[in-house]
């Protein structure tokens, strides 16, 4: 593949969801509302049947989401649903931009590039949503970032491993050929 067609892909996957990102925050406060509220209720009833939380690693990672993004273990599992899809969302988005950047320059620039962009887009989504009459928070940009940092050192561990691997694969092959 040519290195101007791996550029163009790229771009368009990065704009694909960076769009649909933009439709997310375009929402109206309602319509935002009922979103989250159908997803909590979906998962609500899938704990219904797996009953997930009630475990006690489950209760760990949230009372720990709950205390570095709210400071407060009182809160509403649809703010959490909602924060978490913020996360998600951008874990995504710093994985591909990390991943694309690595396609077509050195690692340290597509860290630096994987982190920068995405956060540009995070800065840029919490301005669109004070259009839609959605309040706009420095915290949720937080949230995005860690997200994204998560994304990228998933990206950077999986680089890591897949080097490891081929390492492996290259010294079997010239042990089994001596």
């Amino acid at each position: 593949m040519s290195k101007k067609l791996k550029i163009f892909l790229i771009f368009l996957v990065l704009f694909s969801w960076v769009l649909l990102i933009f439709y997310f925050s375009s929402r109206n406060p309602l319509e935002s509302s009922q979103q989250s509220s159908y997803v909590t209720k979906i998962i609500k009833k899938i704990d219904q049947i797996i009953d997930f939380s009630n475990t006690p690693l489950f209760r760990k990672v949230e009372l720990y989401i709950k205390k570095i993004w709210f400071n407060t273990k009182n809160v509403p599992t649809e703010m959490l649903v909602r924060k978490t899809a913020h996360f998600g969302l951008y874990f995504i988005l710093g994985f591909m931009s990390f991943l694309g950047f690595n396609m077509i320059s050195k690692t340290y620039l597509a860290i630096l590039l994987g982190i920068t962009f995405p956060n540009l887009i995070a800065v840029l989504d919490e301005y669109n949503q004070l259009f839609y009459n959605r309040g706009s928070s420095l915290n949720d940009v937080i949230i995005d970032l860690s997200g994204i940092i998560s994304g990228v050192l998933f990206g950077v561990f999986l680089i890591f491993v897949v080097r490891l691997i081929r390492m492996g694969i290259k010294k079997f092959n010239i042990r089994k050929g001596e």
